[in-house]
């Protein structure tokens, strides 16, 4: 795949996907624990602290240079 067209794809799943882990985690807690400040806020924080490794995963795929320099010119 041309580098464009990589980064350009890896940019619209974060701008998508995110948003969407966002709402899905935070109805989610508030569903689960709806009087419970203290479980909200731990589960938060593990939420706030888990979407991380797919977007590293994400941009580490999308900007790397080792693929780059692999596409024939």
């Amino acid at each position: 795949m041309r580098p464009s067209l990589k980064k350009l794809f890896g940019i619209v799943i974060l701008m998508i996907g995110l948003p969407v882990y966002a709402l899905l985690a935070s109805r989610l807690i508030e569903a689960i624990f709806a009087d419970q400040i203290v479980m909200q806020l731990i589960c938060y924080l593990i939420a706030g602290i888990v979407w991380i490794f797919p977007a590293y995963w994400v941009l580490n795929r999308t900007f790397s240079h080792k693929a780059d320099q692999d596409q024939p010119r």
